[in-house]
């Protein structure tokens, strides 16, 4: 499900907003969710809970007395994947609005059609699951623990040795998590692109470069991972509902 999130202190205008999402959605058969938003510390507020991952935001550019730059800034550290879609209806904002990694600018006036057409060219590109990111304590090298927020993208996998739990990234680097339980962090990674064929592995799926009935393989470091054959089912279902552009091998016997 893709979150969007209406920012916009008049209610008129996040009327408008909605209403214009929930037509464009429709037309793309795409399921979403519209989150409104009238004031800079609700949006704050959520975007720290990080209870929900915004994939769209679409923000007025005087949003609460200026405090849009604060947001953005907020919402970049924290989701360095998500679209940005700013309106105003002040032309000299277009220019100011290179401040911003957004996706467009446009003006109030027309905005149900101008947004619209945004929309339209936006939607096919929105990946549900490439903008989100999640917060991790790992432990540094000198056992110091550090708060790290990391796209789902820049984890490999997690394993589970002598109930310590530790993280790969894409780099080749491990870190041990700082978690009570192994289970609290197969339930935190309960969802795609995250996968649990073995009982103390949970790997990300778009990095598997092949698979047998019994092991699969993690590329681009090569680490070999056993699949239970009480997993292998659930597994390979899971496996199969990644996008075909995320999956980089077919199964083998």
């Amino acid at each position: 499900m893709i979150n969007v999130f209406g920012c916009d202190n008049e209610a008129v205008f996040l009327d408008i907003i909605e209403e214009t999402v929930f037509k464009s959605f429709g037309l793309f058969q795409k399921k979403y969710a519209f989150h409104r938003f009238r004031n800079a510390d609700e949006l704050i507020y959520c975007l720290d809970n990080q209870e929900i991952t915004p994939h769209l935001v679409i923000i007025d550019a005087h949003f609460d007395m200026g405090r849009t730059k604060e947001c953005t800034q907020r919402l970049h550290r924290l989701y360095p994947g998500t679209r940005l879609i700013l309106i105003s209806s002040d032309e000299e904002d277009m220019f100011l609005s290179f401040e911003y990694d957004f996706c467009g600018f446009l003006h109030m006036l027309g905005l149900p059609e101008k947004l619209s057409r945004a929309l339209a060219l936006l939607l096919p590109k929105i990946d549900e699951s490439s903008g989100e990111c999640i917060q991790l304590t790992v432990y540094s090298k000198e056992k110091i623990p550090e708060k790290m927020i990391l796209r789902y993208s820049e984890i490999m996998y997690f394993e589970c040795i002598m109930k310590k739990v530790y993280v790969t990234f894409v780099d080749g680097s491990c870190y041990r998590v700082k978690c009570s339980l192994w289970r609290d962090i197969v339930q935190k990674f309960c969802m795609l692109p995250f996968g649990v064929p073995h009982q103390n592995y949970i790997v990300n799926m778009n990095y598997i470069s092949k698979m047998t009935s019994t092991a699969l393989t993690i590329s681009p470091i090569g680490k070999n991972i056993a699949i239970s054959k009480y997993r292998l089912k659930e597994f390979r279902q899971l496996y199969a509902m990644l996008p075909a552009r995320a999956r980089s091998n077919h199964f083998l016997p």
